[in-house]
């Protein structure tokens, strides 16, 4: 075969484009670390380049996002939790001392400021949140627990549930009136023990319908009946079958039939409507099956987790509940107590007012009479002390459970943060992994390629020197 001079130059610069292509290439790898600029050069580079950058970004943000962002929320949720256990532990020591102590005036006026303030705190450690998001409110996160602001006109139509176990047995006084004098010597001191259920509020504009299991109780069948907590005989007249509800203070009196029905396993449900909430109010959405009738929203009571991914495959529940740690009779219990304190206030006080009237006092028969009511407010005092004792008794062991509650929720969220290190110190672990793989698969060895490239080069420069001197060449020389 004839070698002619264009066969010669088309080699020549066929050869340098070769070297030059391949010295091109070595020197961008030199440059960008890389060993491939676009997936054509190495498709299976390519493909385990996008498996492992996948792999890398899933598990920045498991490390960079979600893991901090669990973090931050269980631990605002645990100080939150933590505040209000403290408050309790305030309650209960009040309690402790109610027992014994506080007998003056000044000294129960000074209780009832106190136990009011804790009160406040509980609910106001209930609206904790993290950056704009309410912590115990489930998904309704843009929602405080409570209302921010006295709402007059907000109405809801609540339906709310009860076991046995939410039964108090209370005692209420019908004492005596100081308004007028009269004649005393008939004059009797109730104190009557009651089966109460307290509703989670107060002021209840009407109930419409109790269920305790298949037995209705309603104002048409006539085994329901209103009162005021104001009437002289509120609590003197609930009859065998028929449950009596106290509108102002939301209290639920039974009858005997109903509370054995309910100690026999049976539940109640009750629908009741009130319009009017004052700034502090829970929030019913939070709490029951209701609806909102102001702005026509319906909401049904169902657990409401808030679930993160924290690694392939892994999910943690990062959200506490507030019925889990603030149940709604947990002030109601608190305000049984201080009403308790506030009745032997009243007691001491009419006492108080007698006496002093009684030094002035100048008519024989008033003296008398005057002495009279003394004694019979004495045994109604006796009788508000006695009931006191056993509220702040009670209320030792109620708040005690709520403690014991919030001590199982915090349990619970530390044994979930332990898991949440857990996978931390993990994902640590495989995102290095996954760095050195992915490093490995698009990478250079620098040192080695830089090694190829000089050889590269020496080879390119020899093929434009060689180039150089082949394509001189004329045809005279070949002749």
């Amino acid at each position: 075969m004839r070698i002619t001079n264009g066969i010669m130059i088309n080699n020549s610069l066929n050869n340098i484009r070769k070297n030059k292509t391949l010295s091109d290439k070595l020197n961008t790898q030199l440059a960008t670390t890389k060993k491939i600029q676009r997936p054509s050069e190495d498709p299976i580079v390519a493909i385990r380049a996008l498996r492992l950058r996948s792999t890398y970004n899933e598990i920045k943000q498991y490390l960079d996002k979600n893991i901090p962002d669990a973090r931050s929320w269980m631990e605002t949720t645990q100080e939150a939790i933590e505040s209000i256990n403290s408050v309790l532990t305030d309650i209960t020591y009040y309690c402790n001392q109610g027992v014994n102590g506080y007998n003056t005036v000044d000294e129960r006026n000074t209780l009832v400021t106190t136990l009011k303030q804790l009160r406040d705190q509980i609910y106001a450690d209930g609206d904790a949140n993290l950056v704009d998001r309410t912590i115990f409110t489930g998904y309704k996160t843009d929602s405080n627990l409570t209302f921010g602001e006295d709402e007059p006109n907000t109405k809801y139509s609540i339906t709310q549930e009860f076991t046995s176990d939410n039964i108090k047995n209370t005692n209420r006084i019908q004492g005596l009136s100081i308004e007028t004098l009269g004649d005393t010597s008939g004059a009797r001191i109730n104190n009557v023990q009651h089966h109460v259920i307290n509703l989670a509020y107060k002021d209840i504009e009407s109930v419409d319908k109790i269920m305790i299991g298949d037995v209705e109780y309603s104002f048409a069948a006539g085994n329901i009946s209103q009162v005021s907590s104001t009437d002289n005989s509120a609590y003197n007249g609930i009859g065998t079958d028929n449950i009596v509800y106290v509108k102002d203070t939301g209290e639920l009196l039974l009858s005997e039939q109903a509370f054995q029905l309910m100690t026999s396993g049976k539940s109640m449900t009750i629908d009741y409507k009130k319009t009017g909430f004052e700034q502090g109010d829970l929030r019913p959405e939070h709490y029951f099956t209701c609806t909102n009738e102001t702005k026509g929203v319906e909401y049904q009571q169902a657990d409401q987790p808030i679930n993160y991914t924290i690694n392939f495959g892994q999910t943690i529940t990062i959200n506490t509940q507030a019925q889990n740690v603030l149940p709604h009779d947990i002030a109601r219990d608190l305000d049984e107590i201080i009403q308790s304190v506030v009745t032997a206030i009243d007691v001491q006080t009419k006492i108080s007012t007698l006496e002093k009237r009684l030094e002035t006092e100048t008519d024989e028969t008033a003296i008398r009479q005057i002495n009279s009511m003394i004694e019979v407010l004495k045994l109604e005092l006796s009788y508000a002390e006695d009931n006191m004792k056993n509220t702040f008794a009670g209320g030792i062991t109620a708040y005690k459970n709520h403690q014991e509650r919030l001590s199982i929720e915090l349990s619970d969220i530390g044994a979930r943060l332990i898991r949440l290190s857990l996978n931390e110190e993990r994902l640590t672990t495989q995102k290095l992994n996954v760095e050195d793989l992915k490093s490995k698969n698009e990478e250079i060895e620098e040192e080695e390629v830089a090694v190829e490239w000089a050889a590269a080069q020496a080879v390119y420069d020899a093929s434009l020197a060689t180039s150089a001197k082949v394509v001189q060449k004329s045809l005279l020389d070949f002749l």
